[in-house]
């Protein structure tokens, strides 16, 4: 998935723009509570035989309305952290549904409503020129998302009517679930650099005495 580490990027940004210099928390970082575009493309397919779907968001917005994080400190520099984000938005969904050899592609208006996602990982950071380089260990391998959109109905009411020839053989309910939670892949590991524009004065002063030994 192409664009699925910007995801996780910004997911990085928030909980390294949070740490207060004691550790725990909650902390928050407003300066990331803003619009980003387009960091989802497609999707790994979704395949519940004979049904196969393949989602792709070509454009979309996102606003994380709030964020709050959790660090704690480990004793070797690092932090144990948790992440909760806040977050909506909208775009354009595309499905490309093969069912049982048929193709064809579908395409509707995507919205993501008013939701709180969140993700555990262990947090290093480090000074270097321009900023802070945010590096995560031990991250889910996959963020789900809810979705709404009138494609989604239109997908599963192919899947009922194969259900039907099927003789209830096919589970149109564990594609219901799929497609309207799909989920976000994620690397078992990632850096992420954070740019002092990106930090108030207090910010970065707050992180610089948190990794000075």
């Amino acid at each position: 998935m192409r664009r699925a580490l910007p995801l996780f990027s910004l997911a990085l940004a928030l909980a390294a723009g949070t740490v207060g210099a004691a550790g725990t928390g909650p902390y928050t970082f407003e300066k990331l509570n803003r619009s980003y575009s387009d960091l989802v493309g497609e999707l790994p397919p979704i395949a519940f035989d004979p049904v196969t779907v393949t989602l792709a968001s070509p454009s979309q917005t996102l606003l994380v309305r709030g964020h709050r994080a959790w660090l704690s400190p480990r004793g070797d520099g690092s932090f144990d952290g948790r992440l909760e984000i806040d977050l909506m938005g909208k775009g354009a969904l595309v499905a490309d549904v093969d069912l049982a050899g048929t193709r064809q592609r579908l395409t509707d208006e995507l919205v993501l409503p008013p939701q709180t996602v969140s993700l555990v990982a262990r947090v290093q950071l480090e000074r270097v020129e321009g900023g802070y380089r945010v590096r995560a260990r031990g991250l889910p391998a996959r963020l789900e998302v809810a979705i709404q959109s009138k494609l989604v109905n239109d997908i599963l009411g192919l899947c009922d009517g194969a259900a039907l020839l099927a003789m209830g053989a096919l589970d149109c309910g564990q594609l219901a679930r799929s497609l309207t939670r799909p989920a976000v892949p994620l690397p078992a590991e990632a850096d992420y650099y954070l740019t002092d524009a990106d930090l108030t004065p207090a910010d970065r002063a707050a992180l610089d005495a948190l990794i000075t030994p």
